[in-house]
């Protein structure tokens, strides 16, 4: 066995603390793997200018037995594996996020817990620090409401929570700093941006020079996406617990971030929404509702499949038509917990292939139907 391989060794001076955020970590069972979602926060206690030489994960079952092991590093020619995360020094006091860099695992593994060993060298004397008992114990979240999809027709995930998505990438360290801490955590983490596909195979109506220009999202006239003014459903059961719906729809103008956070209105990234309470742990959140679309009010019971409101392009929309859907444990997006999301009765269309799921994590790229 390889136990004496992976050493628990940690230095005696502490030059860096290593938290996790979420506090929480959740084991997120996807068609072809497991997922974990979540990030390391590294801050610097000392005035060393240090560097991240090495991480490694090993993972271990019930029984406390290594099952396998993972590393990057500085070896390799031009781009070694520890470039993948992005910025890996440290300068004196300053805060670092790493994005796990492991962040999938076979279906075919039974983890009970990972353990992440950090080793970091001084960048002017060399010297070596170690942290090697960074333990992980993930959990699955056992979802209680089943959901159907908010949008018919056909859809597909433009961005999703997978490592390289937008939500995912959300640096929670610079965010706290630079809103004052007002956000406690990125609720974005699972969520995902609905989009339409029409009859013709594309997400928006394109005539043949607009489709000379289709690439890196190269568009103009946000209104000809199909997902514009489509109707929002009720995904399950539950009661409207919070709208907003006066703001304007921001077609010419995009979203000013900085000015909404020096003005105390940062919700407002979300443009038009709207909050559903399932139970006491699970709220749905719609986001970039059309102004003045919503047709529900706060305190009413609303059933699944009933129409709520229409897609819009308010808030911070990015560059495409969508609806942002994410799952909290509350009602306020910047004091609440994310969580995964499956939903239920879910026909994939993969090519001319179409497979049935009675329940689906869906991601960056899926595209779906309610079966």
């Amino acid at each position: 066995m390889l136990n004496d391989f992976l050493s628990s060794h940690s230095s005696k001076e502490n030059v860096v603390s290593i938290d996790i955020e979420p506090d929480v970590v959740f084991l997120v069972e996807e068609r072809d793997s497991f997922t974990l979602n979540f990030d390391f926060i590294l801050k610097g206690l000392t005035d060393k200018n240090l560097v991240i030489k090495f991480i490694k994960v090993a993972l271990y079952d019930k029984e406390n037995k290594l099952i396998t092991f993972r590393h990057v590093n500085h070896n390799g020619i031009g781009n070694p594996s520890i470039n993948t995360l992005g910025k890996f020094d440290i300068d004196g006091k300053e805060i670092l996020d790493v994005f796990n860099p492991f962040f999938s695992i076979s279906k075919d593994i039974s983890v009970n817990y990972l353990r992440y060993m950090f080793t970091l060298v001084d960048k002017d004397t060399k010297e070596e620090f170690y942290y090697g008992n960074i333990i992980v114990k993930p959990i699955i979240y056992e979802q209680q409401v089943k959901l159907s999809l908010p949008l018919k027709d056909k859809i597909v995930i433009l961005d999703g929570h997978d490592f390289y998505s937008h939500h995912r990438r959300v640096a929670i360290s610079i965010l706290k700093e630079f809103t004052g801490g007002i956000f406690t955590s990125n609720f974005n983490r699972y969520g995902m941006d609905f989009t339409i596909v029409g009859d013709d195979g594309n997400i928006r109506n394109m005539d043949g020079e607009a489709q000379e220009d289709n690439y890196d999202f190269h568009f103009t006239d946000i209104k000809k996406f199909y997902t514009h003014e489509a109707i929002v459903y009720a995904p399950a059961d539950g009661e409207i617990v919070s709208i907003i719906d006066n703001l304007e729809d921001l077609y010419d103008t995009p979203f000013d971030s900085t000015a909404a956070i020096l003005e105390n209105r940062i919700t407002e990234l979300a443009g038009n929404y709207i909050v559903i309470k399932h139970n006491e742990t699970e709220f749905s959140h719609f986001f970039h509702l059309l102004k003045e679309s919503c047709i529900v009010k706060i305190g009413e019971f609303v059933s699944e499949g009933q129409e709520i409101a229409k897609v819009g392009f308010s808030g911070a929309s990015t560059v495409y038509s969508h609806l942002h859907y994410q799952l909290l444990d509350g009602s306020d997006m910047l004091n609440s917990k994310e969580l995964p999301v499956k939903f239920s009765n879910i026909l994939l269309c993969q090519g001319s292939e179409k497979k049935k799921y009675d329940e689906l994590v869906i991601n960056t790229g899926d595209i779906f139907q309610q079966g």
